[in-house]
């Protein structure tokens, strides 16, 4: 690796806006983790594996990540860069894996980005039926509705607007919107502990078909990094931490987001059986509010629910947003894909070439309606698994090959919880693509055709880019993922220091 430059060569290095605080990071995470999911598919935890399979699956869940986001902690750290991954991996294992994770990434968050879109469509059609309008056709059996499908245009666009503004005005909004889901939360998840039944939760697990109760837990198991992720947002954009900021309070904010978010799970999982019979959740249309309003006889605490979730759906879809610009923007400000994507608005500071990209390929999304949620849930688990991968094992990699290095942030456990994160990752993602074929049912899988096209759209875009990355000399590039931190491996002292 080329550690000095050729200063007849460089030429400026595109700097995002720098205005986020702790407090931000942990907002951005948590809201982004939570989503609407848990209200969209609760049915489906509990049919796959019973209240106490999903409990466990989650539980179990929450522990690999925890082990995948302490290596996250000191790569950010280490490598505060926006697009996270993409620098991890292009200073660790080189341009085809960054390009590789980076793509994937992007898949990832820009189905999400669709996800929620039609998610928003749907619940607040729920909570206001007169808004759902005439159905427009149906895809995969499920009806597309001109209502939803107007609101969920509507809210991609304001969401385009309000990150082309620039992330500040986008993380003050998600602030507001998370402390209100956890506000509204904790009234109905109290509501079920202290007037719900431990009996109402039998059977503890679920036999669904010939196969052992197990399976079920570990299909809901193999979900859980697509539930979980979202604390690596935090990575993706440490390049516009506040520079009075301190890097161990922000990166500590990847592990308390994820704790605060597998807490919530559990108690939703544990307050929605309790409340009512669960297996009488199972034929509602959204079971953690229906839950809710019939055992109160009431559709107020139902709507308390769907509020919640609707906050959840917003935080994600403004996070995801955020997530696949920066990715996206990395790419291109490194010259790995066409440099268009890697400008930065001179007014506002926002990569806002990739903000209309990701708005304009994520509405494509949305026409496909709820047919696309379960693939969309089932494809990001596996791309997030694959960047999980790849970042763990770089962790082992860079504390064999540089352990003088300064590490602002030094993750408890050392290479044994590393380990643990390649191995869960490897088996995650292993389970995701056996999932993606089981539940085909013997068609070719829709996620199998989503990553193709994602593939073909990214090999387009390598080769669209050949010429200008054979133009930019490595130490160049690396100047421009890694930015002012293009000198780090020459940093060596005190892994304490602040």
């Amino acid at each position: 690796m080329v550690n000095n430059l050729d200063n007849s060569k460089e030429q400026p290095v595109p700097q995002l806006g720098k205005e986020l605080k702790p407090r931000h990071f942990f907002s951005l995470a948590f809201g982004c983790i939570i989503g609407v999911g848990w209200i969209l598919v609760l049915g489906e935890w509990l049919d796959q594996a019973g209240p106490l399979g999903a409990l466990l699956a989650f539980g179990a869940g929450a522990l690999v990540m925890m082990t995948v986001g302490l290596c996250y902690a000191e790569l950010a750290a280490m490598l505060p860069a926006s697009g996270g991954e993409v620098a991890y991996t292009y200073e660790i294992f080189g341009i085809k894996s960054s390009y590789t994770i980076g793509w994937a990434l992007a898949l990832s968050y820009v189905s999400v980005t669709t996800f929620e879109a039609v998610s928003f469509g749907w619940i607040t059609s729920t909570i206001f039926p007169a808004l759902k309008g005439v159905t427009l056709y149906t895809i995969r059996g499920e009806p597309v509705h001109l209502g939803s499908l107007l609101l969920a245009l509507v809210g991609m666009v304001f969401l385009l607007y309000l990150n082309y503004r620039g992330l500040k005005s986008a993380a003050v909004f998600q602030e507001i919107l998370t402390y209100g889901l956890l506000v509204l939360s904790l009234v109905f998840v109290s509501a079920g502990i202290i007037w719900g039944k431990p009996s109402n939760m039998e059977p503890l697990f679920s036999k669904a078909g010939t196969g052992p109760a197990l399976w079920g837990t570990l299909a809901v198991f193999i979900t859980t990094p697509f539930f979980l992720a979202g604390f690596n947002v935090i990575p993706q954009t440490m390049e516009e931490k506040s520079p009075g900021a301190s890097t161990r309070k922000v990166v500590r904010m990847i592990l308390l987001s994820i704790g605060v978010a597998a807490c919530f799970y559990l108690l939703v999982i544990l307050s929605s059986s309790m409340v009512t019979p669960w297996k009488k959740l199972l034929p509602l249309e959204l079971p953690a509010a229906g839950a809710f309003e019939v055992a109160f006889k009431s559709p107020l605490m139902a709507k308390i629910v769907l509020f919640a979730g609707l906050c959840g759906i917003v935080t994600t879809w403004n996070t995801v947003f955020i997530s696949s610009s920066r990715i996206i923007f990395a790419l291109g400000r490194a010259h790995i894909i066409p440099s268009t994507f890697g400008r930065v608005h001179p007014v506002h500071g926002s990569p806002s070439i990739t903000v209309i990209f990701v708005g304009i390929i994520a509405t494509m999304g949305v026409f496909l309606g709820r047919s696309t949620i379960i693939p969309i849930v089932n494809v990001a688990g596996s791309c997030f698994a694959l960047a999980f991968f790849f970042s763990c094992l770089g962790v082992i990699k860079l504390r064999r090959t540089r352990p003088q290095q300064h590490r602002p942030y030094r993750m408890p456990g050392g290479n044994i919880i590393a380990s643990t994160g390649v191995v869960c990752s490897i088996g995650v993602l292993f389970l995701s693509f056996y999932q993606h074929y089981r539940n085909s049912e013997g068609e070719f899988p829709m996620e199998w055709i989503f990553i193709l096209v994602w593939i073909l759209l990214g090999g387009v875009f390598w080769f669209m880019a050949k010429s200008l990355r054979a133009e930019v000399p490595e130490s160049e590039r690396r100047k421009l993922i890694l930015g002012t931190n293009v000198s780090l491996e020459n940093r060596v002292g005190d892994n304490n220091k602040e």
